[in-house]
Parts: C-alpha cells; sequence; structure tokens
C-alpha cells in the first residue's frame, strides 16, 4: 500500500514543478526592481524545500524498502517457525505412541520371564523326581526279578501277579515322566528365545524413543530460537513500519507546503499576467500598438511567433500520456527535442527576446531556465526549459532572441538527454507548436 502511494505523491511533485518558479514579492508591485531582488531569497527557499522534499522522498523509499524486507523475513521466519512446531508435534505424538508399545512390549519381556522362571522351576523339580526315582530303582533292585524270586520261594502266584503289575505301572509312569520332561525342556527353550526376542524389541524401542526425545529436544531449541527470531522480526517491522510512517508523513507535509507556495506563486504568476496585460491595452489605447512588451518582456520579436530553442527530431509531442518515469497517465505539458542538435551538452537559446525571471532545480524538470517575453499576440507569453545540464544565465538578465541560456541535459525525471520545452499563454501550458 506504501509503494503504490508513492505514483499520485510523484504525480503531485511533477505538477508542482509547473508553476512553482514564477516568484515574485509577497504582494505585487511596480517596480520590477523589487521583484528581482526578491527572486533570489524565494529561490534559495523553494530549492531548501525541494531538496528537502527529495531527501525525505528517499528516505520514505529507504524505509519502504526495509518494510518490505523486513515483512519478508517475517513471513518466512513464521512459516519455518510452523514447520519446525508442526514437526515438533508429530515428534511429540511419535513419543506417546513409543512409549506406550515400550510399555507394552515391557510387560510382555515380564510375564514372558516369569514363564521361563516357573518353566525352570518345573523341569528342576521333574529332573529331581526322575533322578530319584534312578536313585530308587538302584537300591531296591528290579522289582520283577524279586517278584520272580518270590514266586520261586513258594508265594503265592497272584501276589506275583500284583507285584509284576505294580512293576509295569511304575515303569509307564516313570516313561511318561521323561516325555514329560521332554516336552518342558522343548518348552523352556522357546519361552527363553521369546524372551530374547521380547528384549531386542524392548531395546530396539528404547533406541527409538531415545532419538525421538533427543529430536524433540533439538526441536524444541530450534522452535525457541525461531520464536525469539520472530519476536525481534515483529519490532524490526514495527520499526521500519514507524520510520516508513514519518517518512510518508514528512513527505505530505513537505508537498503540502510545496502545495501551499505553489498557490501563491499561481496567484503571484496571475498578477505578473495581468500588468502585462493592462500594460498592453495602456499601450494600445495610447496608441503604441498591440504587439509591444510589458514591463518584463521586452517586445514580441517578430510580433508573432517564437523559434525552435534547439535541433533535433520531436521525441514526445504536447499531450496526455503515461510519464516514462513514474508510470503516471497526465499530461505532458511541454515538446521533447531530442537527437543531433538536442544531443547531452548542446546549447539551448531562447526561443525570443525577453527576461529571465527564473532559473533553479526542480525535482520533476531539472535544472529550469524561466523566460518573460511580454505580450505576444495579445496574450502574455512566458517559456520554460528543462533538464539542463547547467545554466548560461541568471535572474533578471536580458537575453536576445538566440541567445544562449543554457545546455541540454537529463535532470530531474529523465530517461535521457532532451529539452523539454514549455510556453504559458497567459499563465496556462499550451501546445509549442502552435507558437514554433
Amino acid at each position: 500500500m506504501l509503494a503504490s502511494a508513492r505514483k499520485p505523491l510523484l504525480a503531485v511533485l511533477l505538477m508542482l514543478g509547473l508553476l512553482a518558479g514564477f516568484a515574485a514579492p509577497s504582494a505585487f508591485a511596480d517596480s520590477k526592481d523589487d521583484i528581482r531582488r526578491q527572486q533570489g531569497q524565494i529561490d534559495e527557499k523553494r530549492q531548501q524545500a525541494q531538496r528537502e522534499l527529495e531527501h525525505s522522498t528517499a528516505r520514505f523509499q529507504e524505509a519502504n524498502a526495509a518494510l518490505n524486507a523486513a515483512n519478508a523475513r517475517l513471513r518466512e521466519a513464521e512459516t519455518v517457525l510452523g514447520q519446525t512446531r508442526g514437526e515438533l508435534a508429530v515428534a511429540q505424538a511419535r513419543d506417546a505412541e513409543l512409549r506406550e508399545e515400550l510399555a507394552k512390549a515391557e510387560a510382555e519381556l515380564d510375564a514372558a520371564e516369569e514363564r521361563v522362571a516357573k518353566a525352570e522351576r518345573d523341569l528342576a523339580a521333574s529332573e529331581a523326581e526322575i533322578e530319584q526315582f534312578a536313585v530308587d530303582s538302584v537300591m531296591q533292585g528290579d522289582q520283577g526279578l524279586r517278584a520272580f524270586g518270590g514266586l520261586l520261594q513258594g508265594e503265592d502266584p497272584n501276589l506275583f501277579s500284583e507285584r509284576v503289575q505294580i512293576n509295569g505301572s511304575i515303569g509307564d509312569a516313570q516313561v511318561a515322566k521323561m516325555q514329560e520332561l521332554d516336552a518342558s525342556r522343548v518348552m523352556l527353550e522357546l519361552e527363553r528365545q521369546r524372551v530374547e526376542k521380547l528384549r531386542d524389541q524392548v531395546a530396539a524401542q528404547k533406541k527409538e524413543a531415545e532419538a525421538n526425545v533427543a529430536r524433540m529436544q533439538e526441536l524444541t531449541a530450534q522452535a525457541e530460537a525461531q520464536a525469539a527470531e520472530v519476536s525481534e522480526l515483529v519490532g524490526t517491522r514495527q520499526a521500519a513500519q514507524a520510520e516508513a510512517n514519518a517518512a510518508r508523513a514528512e513527505d505530505q507535509r513537505l508537498l503540502a507546503s510545496l502545495e501551499a507556495e505553489r498557490a501563491a506563486l499561481q496567484n503571484r504568476l496571475d498578477a505578473i499576467v495581468a500588468e502585462e496585460l493592462r500594460k498592453a491595452r495602456e499601450a494600445a489605447n495610447a496608441g503604441g500598438g498591440g504587439g509591444g512588451g510589458g514591463g518584463g518582456g521586452g517586445g514580441s520579436s517578430n510580433g508573432s511567433s517564437l523559434s525552435r530553442p534547439v535541433g533535433g527530431y520531436i521525441s514526445s509531442p504536447y499531450g496526455m500520456r503515461v510519464h516514462p518515469v513514474t508510470g503516471v497517465y497526465k499530461l505532458h505539458d511541454g515538446t521533447d527535442f531530442a537527437g543531433p542538435g538536442a544531443t547531452c551538452g548542446s546549447p539551448i537559446r531562447a526561443a525570443a527576446s525577453g527576461t529571465v525571471i527564473e532559473r533553479y532545480y526542480n525535482g520533476g524538470y531539472g535544472n529550469r531556465v524561466i523566460i518573460n517575453h511580454g505580450v505576444m499576440r495579445g496574450a502574455s507569453i512566458i517559456t520554460t526549459y528543462n533538464h539542463l545540464s547547467s545554466w548560461a544565465v541568471s535572474p533578471g538578465q536580458y537575453v536576445n532572441r538566440g541567445d544562449v541560456i543554457g545546455y541540454v541535459g537529463t535532470t530531474g525525471y529523465s530517461t535521457g538527454c532532451h529539452l523539454h520545452f514549455m510556453v504559458l499563454q497567459n499563465g496556462q501550458t499550451v501546445n509549442p507548436m502552435g507558437w514554433l
């Protein structure tokens, strides 16, 4: 928004240059010596105001550029901070998942280890029982042989049969116990393998959780640093905004001052034109003819027209156009001459005889020379010569048609060496080609 405000600002500045040079005393006096005496004072004040305006405008442009840069950096920093905070949120969510998964895996590991411990106890008990059976068998001898010995010694055959059956049952039970022992050993090995896998899983999950915690700590530190940077950039932007606002306010104040001066100069110019026309009418009524010059003009010289101030071709005619520097569609209030005969350093000659009423620098028109030619064709005629590289005349100096008054340049708002030539008829700009 601040950058877009510059075009109207520059447009006003360029329009101020149209009439900014036509200075006279605060109250119109008959004595042109009084006018010329005060011209220097007014010229210095106006040039100072112009320099201040240009400085303020440059200050605004710098401040506006700094503001735009601060805004860009702030947006970038906020984007980075947002991304970091998003990554941190993902890491925090993953941390919660890892904690839950780790707790579940550790619980499963505890349960598996408890099963292994129980299986080891059961296996140890079974092994002890089998071991005791073997000892008993050795100590007691073969039960079948003992039963057979008893039968040979005359014991009841039924008792022999019972003892043989008992011995077979004991044997079957021991075989089953041995088979159960083997199965317990297999199950114990499987449980041990499961425990190892669970331990590896828990270790991996702990490692991942630790890495995630480290990542969260890193992201937290980054987010804190980025938040501090954003805070600093907010302060920078606020300072840049304040500077831009101050510069714009200064521009507006200076423009208001120049606008007030322009209005006052317009009134004084109107008074000069009115006085020239009054004197011309008086001269005509007195029988002096209608083509003579007034108090500041020095005559019409040929009574009808102006001479071309330079050679070259017309590079831009009088009329509405888009300004090549500001981009504003506005009146091009003169005729531009460029090319051979109007290159930088080419002499510029007075279009007619008259009095130099002003020479000064204007931000839009650059170095200017303004000449009052008095009354021509019944109208007050003033010419201005703009964008000069340098002057060759001074305010109050009388010049003849064709005298060198300055040299072609490209000062002010200009895209190249040329002469911007203006004609003011009764204080208003007209197409110079109507007078050349």
